[in-house]
């Protein structure tokens, strides 16, 4: 392209003593790259949207005829329109092409004769402003939150503010409203000190390509765009709530400023967020509901509200009394939650009478811990789902009450619960949840049951689905989960699903329960799928988590074995569990934590005992266990094994008491291990155990250690080893004092003992 200065000296004949004028030019027209010609010859070629040529010496006292052509044209011919300009020697001008080609407003060429190169002063920038947005209103832009441009129109200039060069928040608000800012920038004019800059509005407000955008042309030609930054917030809102329980204070008037802003306010109502005046002090007074005027309010309280902050003002207290009334504000309060998907709940303790409190949400941990009256603690962003919010006094584990808080489909939201009433008197304790659009919600007392699972049939490990979502993935056979919270007062439909099951419409059985809120039950599938006797759900409605006196085990039977006979259990002779038979639940028996030899009897003859085990609850003190019969008496796989089911969710197998071998003989060939069982030596233990066992053949054998728990602690590889008689010395000096199960597992299956740690 031709230097700008020869191609003018050209294009007018003229000589370097001619006389000049000082021109920049900037392309601001949302068109395609143009082609410039002067009095028919080419000034400017491709000149790009949004760029600028440098001032440069121009000819004055003589008119120029500007034509504009579309990028890559072949001669003036094809100019799309002409402006005659004739500029006045040694001044000084900014010309802007704006305004749509064909469109509305038109194409044009305005011309600013007060442009500036340099600055007043070396330490300062000189800045002007030109509104080249055709669908944007008249503006302001302000600069640091003082006026820099004033009342600009689309295709006005705006005289040069020389400021100190430094870095400047540009806020654009409408022309008369510098309180509602539309759009926020950075300008960074630190390092262009002594010089001047043209900042111009550029594109389309509507969103139509191209886009608004402020850009900056530099008095040397350069042009970039000015970073959008937050919009600002300059105002300030609060939300008031109501919750005095002063009976004198059931509804109350306040005032703001003076004047009636809310006419007989209710217990436990609330407003959205208001508007309120910025950095001025605010009078906000309680007046009963009967008064006529500001001067009959009974508290008077001068708040002052910052610009950008959101208050929660609630009225708390007793008139006359202890704790007095007061309003206590929360200065952090949002309208809206800060991720769209989740749902943010602040709290504040506001029962006079209450402790401070701890609130935990079953299945998530504690929300808030030791919140005392008249306190307010921070959002915590919750998921949008139901949750059972227990309520205890601070620092135990006594529940007061549980509460259900449902906040599905509150997400992107907020609110605030808030703890209200008296404990001893009226109105009564409640916890009320306020949303930030005024909406009030008192959260009821959760309807809960407490369930154990246990698996006792001979099927693959399943999935069970509660009302079609998921409740216990992957329960194995023998296994069990511990007591976990559930619905009660309504349908729950349990499905049974083989495992990896992808919904419940996998199920392959499914029942209908209703539980009784606060009820405690023990649910065992049981049966054969597809066989004789049918798989079923046994429940038993009067489980129990802990023992029903100190120092005891309490225990509950079940017979769960599809070919056993009517038992009965006892133990040294005494009858413990009569007449069970499958399928049947015998009740609890709370009994002094201890070890006991159970014997397995026919129904109607205690005197022939056909099984006997052994069975340590010695160190399960203070709680309790199901034991249940499980598998074929028959000798069919599974065999036939009593299990216990820790109220915990661990299970493991009860031992055949030392020298009996008449009913479970088949057990210990099934495994590869001879003589009924191995051994343990000695048994309790403190340091070392030694475990002998007579194998068929020759086996790879593993050892597992699992606590009480089931959950396995402690694994050795013995690698394969020769049939016939082995002896295996163990390290378990490391375990602390307990009830432990070994299993030795071999490649035709697996056998368990009870290991008892003494220290």
């Amino acid at each position: 392209m031709k230097t700008l200065f020869t191609c003018l000296m050209l294009c007018m004949g003229v000589t370097l003593f001619a006389q000049t004028a000082r021109l920049q030019v900037i392309h601001n027209s949302p068109t395609p790259t143009v082609d410039v010609y002067v009095n028919g010859d080419l000034l400017l070629d491709n000149f790009a949207y949004r760029t600028a040529t440098p001032y440069i010496d121009v000819p004055s006292g003589v008119e120029l005829n500007i034509g504009v052509a579309l990028g890559n044209s072949v001669s003036v011919d094809d100019v799309l329109v002409n402006f005659p300009v004739t500029l006045e020697e040694g001044e000084t001008y900014v010309a802007v092409a704006a305004g749509i080609v064909g469109g509305d407003p038109g194409f044009n060429l305005f011309v600013n004769n007060m442009g500036a190169e340099t600055a007043d002063d070396p330490a300062n920038v000189g800045i002007s402003f030109f509104h080249g947005s055709p669908d944007a209103p008249e503006v302001d832009v302000l600069a640091n939150g003082g006026v820099l441009f004033d009342n600009t129109a689309f295709g006005a200039f705006a005289g040069y503010a020389n400021v100190p060069a430094s870095q400047y928040n540009l806020w654009v608000t409408p022309s008369e409203d510098n309180a509602t800012i539309v759009a926020a920038y950075s300008a960074d004019f630190s390092w262009w000190a002594g010089n001047t800059a043209v900042v111009f509005a550029s594109g389309y407000l509507s969103g139509d390509f191209p886009a608004f955008e402020p850009w900056v042309a530099l008095s040397n030609g350069g042009t970039f765009p000015l970073p959008a930054t937050a919009i600002p917030d300059l105002t300030s809102k609060v939300q008031i709530v109501h919750n005095s329980p002063d009976p004198a204070a059931t509804t109350v008037d306040i005032y703001v400023g003076g004047d009636l802003l809310l006419d007989d306010f209710a217990y436990r109502a609330a407003t959205p967020f208001v508007d309120v005046p910025v950095g001025t002090p605010v009078s906000v007074a309680i007046a009963p509901s009967t008064s006529t005027s500001v001067d009959d309010a009974i508290a008077t309280y001068d708040l002052t509200f910052e610009a950008g902050k959101r208050y929660i003002a609630v009225a708390n207290g007793l008139l006359g009394a202890d704790p007095a009334f007061n309003v206590d504000v929360f200065d952090m309060g949002r309208e809206q939650g800060v991720n769209p998907e989740l749902f943010d709940l602040a709290f504040l303790h506001g029962s006079p009478d209450a402790p401070a409190v701890d609130i935990d949400a079953r299945d998530v941990g504690t929300l808030v811990a030791n919140i005392a009256y008249s306190e307010f603690r921070g959002y915590t962003s919750l998921a949008p789902k139901a949750y059972n919010l227990d309520i205890k006094p601070a620092g135990t584990n006594t529940i007061v009450t549980t509460l259900l808080a449902d906040v599905s489909g509150l997400e992107g939201q907020a609110g605030i619960a808030i703890a209200s009433g008296f404990l001893g008197s009226d109105p009564a304790f409640a916890v009320i949840v306020v949303l930030a659009d005024g909406t009030v919600v008192t959260l009821t007392e959760s309807q809960l049951a407490r369930v154990q699972v246990i698996h006792n049939s001979p099927t693959p490990t399943v999935d069970i689905y509660a009302n079609d979502g998921l409740f216990v993935n992957d329960l194995a056979y023998r296994n069990a989960t511990p007591f976990v919270t559930v619905p009660a007062g309504v349908e729950l439909d349990l499905g049974i699903a083989l495992s990896n099951s992808q919904s419940a419409d996998e199920a392959l059985a499914n029942f209908p329960v209703t539980l009784a809120n606060g009820g405690t039950y023990v649910v065992i599938a049981n049966g054969i799928v597809g066989g004789d006797p049918a798989f079923n759900l046994e429940i038993f409605d009067m489980g129990r988590e802990t023992a029903s006196e100190t120092g005891n085990v309490d225990l509950l039977f079940f017979h769960g074995s599809p070919d056993a006979p009517t038992v009965d259990i006892t133990t040294g002779g005494n009858v413990l569990y009569d007449d069970v038979s499958y399928g049947g639940f015998s009740g609890y028996l709370s009994v002094p934590a201890a070890s006991y030899i159970l014997d397995v009897t026919p129904g109607d003859d205690n005197s022939t005992v056909v099984a006997s085990y052994q069975a340590d609850f010695s160190w399960w003190v203070g709680n309790t266990a199901v034991v249940f019969a499980s598998g074929n008496l028959s000798g069919d796989f599974p065999a036939f094994q009593p299990y216990v089911a820790l109220s915990t969710g661990g299970t493991y197998p009860l031992p055949v008491a030392n020298g009996f071998d008449a009913a479970d003989n088949f057990r210990a060939t099934a495994i590869g291990v001879q003589n009924n069982a191995f051994k343990v030596f000695p048994n309790p233990a403190t340091t070392n155990i030694q475990i002998q066992m007579d194998l068929e053949k020759e086996e790879d054998v593993q050892l597992s250690i699992l606590n009480a728990a089931g959950q396995s602690i402690r694994s050795f590889q013995f690698g394969t080893l020769a049939k016939g008689f082995q002896s295996l010395d163990i390290d378990v000096s490391d375990l602390n004092a307990g009830l432990y199960l070994l299993k030795v597992d071999t490649a035709a299956g697996s056998q368990t003992q009870l290991l008892t740690i003494g220290k």
